[in-house]
Order: C-alpha cells, then sequence, then structure tokens
C-alpha cells in the first residue's frame, strides 16, 4: 500500500464504491490513464495543480482530453479531488488503488531487473517459483538497467532482493574499507 495516507484513504474509497458497482478493474484502468496523463504531459500537470484555475474548468478539461470516456464514478471522483484540492495526490492514489486491487485479486506485480535481457524461459521459471513461494498470480515486468552489471534484482511488493553484481562490489569495498591495516 502506499506510503501517503491521503492517497490511501482515497483509494479506498474509489475502491469501495467500484467494487459496489462491480467496476474495479476498469475503475483503475480509466484512473491510470489520467495518472498517465498527469505524468506524461507537464503542461497539464502544471494547469491542474494551478491553485488559480478554478475547479470546475480543470475538470473539464479531463473531460474534454477524455472525450467522455470515463465513467461517472471516476468523473465523481476526479471532481472531489480537485475540489478538495488534492489533485496532486493523483500519481499516489494511482498506486495505493492499484495496491487494493491487487491484493483483492491474489495478484503480485514483481519487476525483475538486469543487466541484459533475460531470457523468456527465465523470467518464466522465475514467475513460477515466485507463485509459488508468495501463493499468488505473479506479473513480471522485466528492466533493462546496464549499471547492476550482472546478475538480478527482483522487486515485489515493496521487498528487493538484489542478486546484483553492483550490490557485491558496494558490500565488498564497505568490508575492505572497514578493515584495518597496519
Amino acid at each position: 500500500m502506499s506510503a501517503d495516507p491521503i492517497a490511501s484513504r482515497y483509494a479506498q474509497a474509489l475502491f469501495e464504491a467500484a467494487s459496489a458497482e462491480g467496476s474495479v478493474e476498469e475503475t483503475l484502468k480509466e484512473l491510470e490513464l489520467i495518472g498517465r496523463l498527469f505524468d506524461e504531459e507537464p503542461l497539464l500537470r502544471e494547469l491542474f495543480l494551478n491553485p488559480d484555475v478554478d475547479p470546475e474548468d480543470k475538470v473539464g478539461i479531463f473531460e474534454r482530453v477524455l472525450k467522455g470516456s470515463w465513467s461517472d464514478t471516476v468523473r465523481a471522483f476526479t471532481r472531489m479531488l480537485v475540489s478538495f484540492g488534492r489533485e496532486s495526490h493523483i500519481p499516489q492514489i494511482v498506486e495505493a488503488l492499484s495496491d487494493l486491487v491487487d491484493a483483492a485479486q491474489g495478484r503480485l506485480r514483481v519487476v525483475v531487473r538486469s543487466a541484459h535481457p533475460l531470457p523468456e524461459t527465465v523470467v518464466s521459471r522465475l514467475r513460477a517459483r515466485l507463485e509459488q513461494a508468495e501463493r499468488k498470480t505473479v506479473e513480471v515486468r522485466a528492466e533493462v538497467d546496464p549499471a547492476l552489471i550482472g546478475g538480478v534484482q527482483v522487486e515485489l511488493d515493496h521487498r528487493v532482493i538484489d542478486g546484483s553484481v553492483r550490490r557485491q562490489l558496494a558490500e565488498l569495498r564497505e568490508r575492505l574499507s572497514s578493515v584495518k591495516v597496519f
């Protein structure tokens, strides 16, 4: 769950409303779209965070950008966020809602980073092992990070399993720097 208590409360309220309607997945997708627009469009974000812009105008902007392709629940939720001046919490609310939906559906999102692209067979084996250990459906997203030098780094929930060469070298450097030489 998100560390931001405000975002967590708003996400919980939206999750409960969407659950009552049976539209949790659709609500999450709509809110993720709003979050992406917020993240990827700096001018839109500036406008949305500007306290001098009328709240109804802010909602109207999303109304025009999304061309009416959002549900009444998400529209009302966005209107409420804007009216309370909580629009800056949108990215954290998206993350918190995603966590709630994942927990409710027994799903775990995992990021696997490696210095080089991993073969699909390795990703599949890792997914199977994690599903067995965590007893959840695991969705793996593989990323390449050349700074790792070698090995892998696995991020699941809010835990990181770091088997990278970069981490091992950092530990070795730390141990060597703490040794006193006479």
